[in-house]
């Protein structure tokens, strides 16, 4: 297994859905239990033993930024202040940034208990890409996966339907930032489709305890997920 030392965080989202509801705050700091997202994926990265990790934010956030810093200063941060068209180009800047060696790259709304977290930091192959994948699907457009539940290989990314969806974890080798594929990405989970069409070896990694944070219902979900732990 490959010990992976660092992580990236895609936290450049405008948080649309949230905004429509009238939540203003901006989603890196979207709090549960009184603590923002970013603060509880970063938290679970140091626990998980990250030693450094790179965040991208959209141009409207920078005190999202400082709040990082101020708030992890065991961390080495390397944080990146733009907007982006795309998932695709936000997880590809993340990845340029951090260079060679392994990389656990997450979403900010990606929430999970920090045992989540250490699964994907050292569950790893030699080599390609290992993807945190759940069978609690709660989205509108799930990228689900054509998995072999006993070895945990990943023949599919993009299937049409299956018991198994991407939950926002990406356990993945610098390599495959080295040269930006030719093909247009139109989003992260084209890339995904892309590599594993073109060979890469993928295997999923299952998790339990996570969740989508993309509406407003999906917070009281998430606090009663940190709640349940501790009781």
């Amino acid at each position: 297994m490959n010990q992976t030392f660092s992580a990236g965080i895609i936290a450049a989202g405008e948080g649309s859905r949230f905004k429509k509801s009238g939540i203003q705050t901006h989603k890196p700091m979207l709090p549960v239990a009184g603590f923002p997202l970013i603060g509880h994926a970063l938290r679970n990265l140091e626990a998980a033993g990250i030693l450094k990790a790179a965040i991208i934010f959209n141009e409207q956030e920078a005190d999202c930024a400082d709040w990082a810093r101020r708030n992890f200063p065991g961390l080495e941060l390397n944080i990146l202040i733009k907007s982006t068209p795309s998932s695709f180009e936000s997880f590809w800047l993340v990845g340029r940034l951090l260079g060679p060696g392994r990389h656990l790259i997450t979403t900010v709304d990606a929430f999970c208990l920090p045992h989540e977290t250490r699964k994907m930091v050292d569950q790893v192959p030699q080599d390609g890409i290992a993807l945190g994948v759940t069978s609690f699907v709660d989205d509108e457009k799930p990228l689900w996966v054509a998995m072999d539940e006993k070895t945990g290989k990943i023949s599919e990314v993009g299937a049409s339907t299956g018991k198994f969806a991407t939950a926002g974890f990406y356990n993945v080798p610098g390599s495959i930032f080295e040269k930006r594929p030719d093909d247009d990405m139109a989003s992260l989970r084209f890339f995904l489709k892309w590599l594993v069409s073109n060979g890469t070896p993928a295997r999923g990694i299952v998790l339990n305890d996570v969740l989508d944070v993309d509406v407003p219902k999906d917070l009281e979900a998430a606090e009663r997920l940190l709640k349940g732990s501790k009781t």
